[in-house]
């Protein structure tokens, strides 16, 4: 049987990362593979610093992972072609697996997924790239195959890492899809986007002004499952908003209250400038919630190009907001290819090359 170590992210309710913590070892035990979870210590359940994960919380929770990789190379626990797969390469020390594995010869598979990286335009860790490009080329190297979750991504780190496209694999982003209970949709529109600049929060909360001008029985929602949503400036747009009854602001949310939201909405929206991706897209999409979203990036792959959901401009937007409210149409069958992304995974590391 083989043995797969299984490197997660470290689980966070509001995150998918939860829910990943969870379902690849099931996954992997599924394909008949001996799975065993590398788990570290968190310094906090929050993201308290950062915005995807708490960034010293994630430098720890790596930190000890590293710890117990040594000690099972030190243990003689690893064996000859045993599998490490790492739910983020983005793994500062990643190259520490490779370097174990080199030098006590013990010859080993290292795949990972592929998130984002500090090429990634206006995240969070693009302020480091001035360094960590060389990391990032160093890290892409170290991995037998990476999994990104679009084409999209997969022609950014080819452009831009100089990566030859044969070591990246699309096979989307694995998810679930749940029994899901059917809700009347409501004339409702969500916000379900982090609200980070590259999310450009703003323009979706001007766009909800407009809309509610023009059709005070709307309902228009923000979400988050964090303490508060948005700080600064940002955040006091949002409460003035809610105070003159424009926006509902839904805070502390947990997965089920979230879903339930998605579930009576007829639309969300967003006004993001980059996505590699996008779990709020497929969120929407399982719930038959329509996406209208900008006509770029990983969006049209995700929606197999349909100009029903993808705009060009803000007047766009707002049109095809008003005709998927007066006209809804079903987005469901959108999800289907993704329900084969954990097999695509699981079968590409087990495949004997």
């Amino acid at each position: 049987m083989k043995t797969v170590y299984y490197i997660p992210i470290e689980p966070l309710e509001e995150r998918y990362t939860e829910q990943w913590y969870k379902w690849f070892p099931i996954e992997f035990k599924e394909a008949g593979v001996n799975c065993i979870t590398i788990d570290g210590d968190i310094l906090t359940n929050a993201i308290e610093t950062g915005t995807f994960l708490d960034i010293n919380s994630t430098v720890f929770y790596k930190s000890e992972q590293l710890k117990c990789i040594s000690q099972l190379f030190y243990e003689k626990k690893v064996n000859k072609d045993d599998i490490f797969f790492v739910a983020d390469i983005e793994f500062w020390g990643i190259e520490v697996i490779k370097y174990l594995s080199v030098l006590n010869d013990i010859p080993i598979k290292l795949y990972g997924f592929c998130h984002a990286a500090s090429y990634t335009r206006e995240d969070f860790m693009a302020k480091t790239e001035s360094f960590a490009k060389y990391h990032e080329i160093a890290w892409f190297n170290t991995f037998d195959k990476i999994f990104v979750g679009s084409d999209y991504h997969k022609s950014q780190i080819q452009k831009l890492r100089n990566i030859s496209k044969y070591k990246i694999i699309n096979t989307g982003n694995p998810y679930i899809i749940p029994d899901l209970e059917v809700y009347k949709k409501k004339n409702q529109i969500v916000l379900t986007n982090r609200p980070d600049y590259e999310k450009r929060p703003n323009l979706t909360l001007d766009v909800f002004e407009i809309l509610k001008d023009k059709h005070p029985d709307w309902n228009f929602v923000v979400t988050t499952g964090r303490k508060q949503w948005g700080n600064g400036w940002l955040r006091d747009k949002a409460l003035l908003m809610q105070s003159k009854g424009i926006i509902d602001i839904q805070e502390t949310l947990s997965k089920d209250q979230y879903f339930k939201i998605l579930q009576e909405s007829k639309i969300m929206t967003g006004n993001s400038i980059e996505e590699n991706f996008g779990y709020c897209i497929l969120e929407a999409l399982m719930f038959n919630t329509i996406p209208i979203i900008p006509n770029d990036y990983s969006h049209p792959e995700l929606l197999e190009q349909n100009m029903n959901c993808l705009f060009n401009t803000i007047e766009e937007q707002i049109e095809q907001i008003e005709r998927a409210m007066n006209y809804p149409f079903h987005v469901y069958s959108y999800v289907e290819k993704y329900k084969k992304s954990f097999n695509k995974i699981i079968s590409e590391c087990l495949k004997i090359n």
